[in-house]
């Protein structure tokens, strides 16, 4: 391990949870998935413990290698507290107390933050925005959530709530949200949110084009049928498209102008579609951002990619283990 150092890592998710352990110098050195769907968490956290010393046992290493260990999971969560509450594709997962579980089990002190915070620190520490100092890191997937980097620091706010980029409101008349509010940039551009828009639209045109592109399977309709759909040039879609590109436009801008930022990155979706998203975005920038924030700002793609959350636990362990 570089330094002597490793981290242990849980990347905790819906569907799969992530163990892992990495080196100070940014290298997933070994890792499992578990797969977490429709299963209890008593028994996911007990075989997330004995993957995790299956993993130590196989790289030669015990607790007195291991630096600290971090934990990345969706919110709500009372980070403080180290406790777990019901996220809308986690509701078996209500007032889980992760943080004492893995602490039990374990030496080295355990830390925990939400999943976008993670993704952020990830990206910055062992990903596109490595030397930087002030970064955005966006989510782009099923909702948009957000990390924000500031003059070298993760930014946590008052109650440990700061980084919410998904709901700034765009427009106040605009789409309900998930979140109670109106016209949150994730009611507009989240993937949730644009599979129940064209289900809307097109639902019950089972002949239209775009519906046709997912084989009359409804479980389909979203982002990438979307994208695919932008790419044959169809006209609903590139009506669509023209509308998340400007929301999208809309919402940077206004990160820019707050934070001034040395670097803009997207996740999912953005990896995804990569130029047919952001080539149109950074043309719309000039309606709502100052000529000398885009200036300064670098808009790209995750780097990490479909390793972000391994990477992503790692991080929260090596940030918080060095007393941030």
């Amino acid at each position: 391990m570089s330094g002597n150092k490793a981290y242990l890592g849980f990347d905790i998710g819906g569907t799969k949870i992530a163990v892992c352990i990495g080196s100070g110098d940014g290298k997933i050195v070994a890792s499992e998935r578990i797969v977490n769907a429709e299963r209890e968490p008593g028994d996911v956290m007990d075989q997330m413990v004995s993957a995790a010393k299956g993993l130590m046992s196989s790289q030669g290493i015990t607790d007195k290698d291991i630096s600290a260990i971090g934990i990345g999971a969706p919110g709500p969560l009372d980070i403080e507290a180290g406790v777990m509450y019901a996220s809308p594709n986690m509701k078996k997962w209500d007032n889980i107390p992760i943080v004492d579980f893995i602490s039990g089990k374990f030496r080295p002190k355990v830390h925990l933050d939400n999943d976008a915070n993670a993704g952020a620190l990830a990206e910055w520490l062992f990903g596109a925005g490595r030397g930087r100092k002030n970064m955005v890191y966006l989510t782009m997937s099923t909702g948009i959530g957000g990390g924000i980097i500031a003059e070298g620091k993760l930014v946590r706010g008052r109650d440990l709530l700061a980084g919410e980029m998904g709901h700034i409101v765009l427009d106040p008349d605009g789409p309900a949200c998930g979140c109670g509010l109106r016209g949150c940039y994730e009611a507009f551009c989240g993937g949730k949110s644009v599979a129940q828009r064209i289900m809307s639209d097109l639902g019950q045109q089972p002949d239209h084009p775009m519906m046709k592109l997912a084989g009359g399977d409804r479980s389909k309709i979203g982002y990438p049928i979307l994208i695919e759909g932008v790419r044959m040039k169809n006209g609903y879609a590139l009506s669509l498209w023209d509308d998340i590109c400007l929301r999208n436009a809309q919402a940077l801008g206004g990160f820019m102008n707050i934070l001034n930022p040395e670097m803009i990155v997207l996740g999912t979706i953005a990896l995804a579609a990569g130029n047919l998203l952001l080539d149109p975005v950074k043309k719309l920038l000039p309606r709502f951002a100052w000529p000398q924030m885009i200036k300064d700002v670098e808009i790209r793609p995750s780097e990490l990619g479909n390793k972000i959350g391994e990477y992503s636990a790692i991080s929260v362990a090596a940030y918080y283990g060095r007393g941030a």
